[in-house]
């Protein structure tokens, strides 16, 4: 079967469209007691949950030192300044948020699948590109996050270096570092792609590092500026978002701990469970990654895992998992099997309209 990505793109946009209209069309159902709203209002109003909210105080406002508003400099600048234009495009700042995030989702695919499709069938990359737009929680690629803008930064990026065009590859790596906190987790990749090559030039270490380091110092300068230490997002994310530094083992434990604890509530299910059968099945999946992926590629999902569950509070893996690419195309590469392909995608299909449907509510989902 071949796929043409333009086929590919119109499905993609389709199922965004979707996971934006059916939330509406079922709570407005359901609900008949509610004052109706609009879809654009709703849209709107929806899809502005959790961390959402804080990116786009940072489009229209930027950092601060004071109030609650000094807690959001864990959030890296870049999604926020891509936004900043569009704002002052269409006016409203969920609306650009939504915008901006299915247009970078889009292009996004693009170059995943022309990333793919360099050492792997067409059919295989179709594969990865519908197995990541139906994702159960590739909601959160219509939301304003920066799912969509890693995607396409992880997808340049790795097929730049992969067409060995590594001051492309060295920029976006660059800017992956001020668009997620692991976003420095594609440079080893790129690293990892140069040693492949039979005739690696030293002169190109600069250009693919350098990028990233500036990238890094500037977010450490964006610190000192705003609050006099570049070091202060450690202390914020410590004390305000109780996360730091923990033994793998011991975060996932606990999550299991949560799992097991007794009943079917909300937090048991959604903070329990989910958390700790994504979480694992992520770490027994790495051995096949290094069997069937690309090293770099590999190597990347590795340290996406290890960094996921090296935290004090193992939260939103489920979402994480959309920022490691990779794990799509294994994904693919397992629906070869007929009886999995159908099982995988009707599974999918149903939890992730089941998942925007609480995301739209104002309910936890990841």
């Amino acid at each position: 079967m071949r796929f043409r990505i333009e086929k590919l793109l119109i499905f993609a946009l389709i199922v965004r469209l979707l996971t934006l209209t059916l939330p509406w069309l079922t709570i407005t159902l359901l609900f008949p007691q509610n004052q109706p709203v609009s879809l654009l209002q709703f849209t709107q109003n929806s899809w502005n949950r959790w961390d959402a909210s804080h990116y786009l105080y940072l489009a229209e406002h930027w950092y601060t030192a004071f109030g609650d508003e000094a807690n959001f400099i864990v959030f890296f600048p870049l999604y926020p300044l891509i936004l900043k234009p569009i704002i002052f495009i269409l006016g409203s700042a969920a609306l650009s948020g939504i915008v901006a995030s299915i247009a970078l989702f889009l292009l996004g695919l693009y170059y995943f699948y022309k990333l793919v499709a360099i050492d792997y069938s067409q059919k295989v990359a179709g594969y990865a590109v519908i197995a990541l737009t139906i994702f159960p929680t590739s909601y959160f690629f219509n939301s304003p996050y920066t799912e969509s803008l890693f995607l396409l930064i992880f997808s340049i990026s790795m097929y730049a270096a992969r067409k060995e065009k590594w001051i492309l590859a060295g920029i976006f790596s660059g800017l992956a570092v001020v668009a997620r906190p692991f976003g420095f987790l594609i440079l080893p990749s790129i690293l990892t792609e140069w040693l492949l090559i039979k005739k690696r030039r030293i002169k190109y270490l600069p250009i693919i590092i350098i990028p990233t380091i500036v990238a890094g110092v500037s977010y450490l300068y964006l610190n000192k500026i705003t609050f006099g230490n570049f070091f202060e997002f450690q202390t914020i994310l410590a004390s305000h978002w109780q996360k730091h530094l923990m033994s793998p083992f011991t975060s996932i434990m606990d999550s299991w701990r949560v799992a097991l604890s007794g009943g079917l509530t909300n937090f048991v299910i959604m903070v329990g469970w989910a958390e700790a059968v994504t979480m694992t099945f992520s770490w027994i999946l790495i051995p096949f990654t290094f069997k069937y992926l690309r090293k770099s590629w590999a190597i990347f999902y590795t340290l996406s895992a290890l960094l996921f569950s090296s935290t004090s509070f193992i939260l939103s893996t489920p979402r994480y998992l959309l920022s490691v690419p990779p794990l799509f195309v294994l994904i693919a590469l397992a629906q070869k099997n007929y009886l999995f392909k159908i099982v995988w995608r009707f599974i999918s299909v149903a939890l992730l309209f089941c998942l925007a449907i609480l995301f739209a509510r104002g309910q936890w989902a990841f």
